[in-house]
């Protein structure tokens, strides 16, 4: 590449963008910087930026979004984008890759993993825009561990890498058409109606391998890119792959910790809570107030306990895709009393006010009944511990519509801020303390509840307004009348 690499740095926090100059300019790159989304954009459109190192974290507009915004400009749209985080979740690096990014580099950063990123990337970002130079093409991809494949428009494949090749087992590439490939050895994370539109010109997904008995599990992570001619005309369509499969693997370890842990844990706190709730019904004998409160205290607490080890585990199940969706139906009118008056007895130090509206008895919902009740107690619980007020009011409504089953839970609490809408159903996200006063819990329940509501081809509607309290409504089809 004759040219001085321009790399843009963008963050809010001053010293990591020195850090990274300080990895960066020696080795003869030119480095712009950026303190925030806006300033990103602009830089973005009036330089000729070969590589973008973004932050997430950054007020007013994420990284995401930027990354959006990035790949929806045509201009831009081929800019390899690499996300600087401290997040590790899974989750986290999906909503990434989603957004279109190409990779991600992790806080604190490690100088060898930055350059080493860097100059592949770049090294990419010259393939993109260099495809007609055949010879050049060929003597840099063979170089990178990057999968790196070139279709024409009906997928036959022109030109593949020794990576490609490796990771799709392909030996005669000339022979072998690309989407045949993948839809014969690999489960795509989107649908092959999405693979196949080529009005989005660059879109990322996930590609697996299951395990059997011959191979291991192989995990890729793939980037798609329509290119076009001069008269508009798709000319290319280029795949690159990245194996994951080894932080995939930590990721499921993690999980199976988690959910080690939580299980060993479960057994002796319900033990707790049993032997407390004999103390405190009086059954072991009578007891003065002051014992009385302090026996509130301890079930209490153990409840708070035993619930945050179900969200755990619930969590751990959906994160693993091993949710039973086997249905049932579930009467409404019976069943929310039952489901939700002992959840709300339980919480000895609010003054509570429950609502249930569901005067149509012929309201049934099919549903397995563990997911029913981890929505709807998530949704009461967080319009308890979110409320200000003293006497606070929740009221939970059922409605059969067309096609559809509508369960809200609504309250009288201070409302949501509209800047936080779009991002309370995020997995460990919380609304911050100086808005609601309290940040008890992990920040799991509506993470929960989003996924699951999901799973069953359902939605979610939020309905804010500050100091009059809010309502989420969870949308689920009724596939048959029961």
């Amino acid at each position: 590449m004759g040219k001085k690499a321009k790399i843009l740095v963008v963050d809010d926090e001053p010293q990591n963008i020195k850090l990274l100059e300080a990895n960066l300019l020696p080795k003869g790159y030119e480095v712009l910087a950026a303190s925030n989304g806006k300033e990103a954009l602009q830089a973005v459109t009036a330089n000729d930026i070969d590589l973008i190192l973004l932050d997430i974290m950054m007020p007013e507009m994420d990284g995401f979004e930027v990354t959006r915004k990035i790949r929806a400009t045509e201009a831009t749209q081929l800019i390899p984008i690499v996300l600087v985080t401290a997040l590790k979740e899974t989750e986290d690096r999906i909503k990434g890759i989603d957004a279109g990014c190409d990779d991600f580099i992790s806080k604190p950063f490690d100088k060898n993993e930055v350059l080493a990123r860097v100059n592949t990337l770049l090294k990419l970002s010259y393939l993109r825009r260099q495809l007609n130079e055949k010879e050049k093409f060929e003597a840099v991809i063979n170089e990178i561990s990057d999968g790196i494949i070139v279709c024409d428009k009906n997928w036959i494949i022109r030109e593949i890498n020794n990576s490609a090749r490796k990771y799709l087992n392909i030996s005669e590439p000339e022979k072998s058409g690309l989407l045949e490939v993948i839809l014969k050895f690999y489960s795509a994370s989107i649908t092959k109606e999405k693979i196949l539109d080529f009005s989005i010109p660059r879109k990322t997904f996930e590609l697996i391998r299951e395990e059997t008995k011959e191979f291991k599990a192989l995990y890729l992570t793939a980037n798609l890119d329509i290119l076009k001619n001069t008269a508009g005309e798709i000319s290319n369509i280029v795949i690159t792959l990245r194996d994951v499969t080894g932080m995939r693997k930590e990721e499921f370890l993690k999980q199976d910790f988690l959910s080690l842990v939580s299980h060993k844990l479960r057994t002796p706190i319900t033990g707790i809570s049993g032997g407390v709730s004999l103390l405190q019904d009086g059954t072991l004998g009578p007891l003065n107030e002051e014992q009385k409160k302090f026996i509130n205290d301890i079930l209490e607490k153990a409840y708070s306990l035993e619930n945050l080890l179900e969200k755990l585990l619930g969590f751990v199940t959906i994160e693993r895709k091993k949710l039973d969706l086997s249905k049932e139906p579930i009467a409404l009118q019976s069943y929310l009393p039952e489901l939700l008056n002992p959840t709300v007895k339980k919480i000895k130090d609010k003054k509570i006010k429950l609502n249930i509206d569901c005067s149509t008895k012929d309201i049934k919902l099919n549903i397995n009944k563990k997911h029913f009740d981890l929505i709807v107690k998530n949704l009461v619980e967080n319009a308890i511990k979110f409320n200000d007020k003293d006497t606070k009011e929740v009221t939970v409504s059922a409605e059969k519509a067309a096609g559809e089953i509508k369960i809200s839970v609504s309250d009288n609490g201070r409302g949501i801020p509209s800047e936080e809408r779009d991002k309370i159903f995020e997995k460990f996200y919380q609304i911050e303390k100086y808005f609601t006063g309290n940040v008890e819990g992990a920040g799991l329940g509506l993470a929960l509840v989003k996924r699951l509501v999901t799973a069953y081809n359902g939605k979610i509607e939020l309905q804010s307004e500050i100091d009059k309290g809010t309502k989420i409504i969870v949308i689920i089809p009724s596939n048959r009348e029961v």
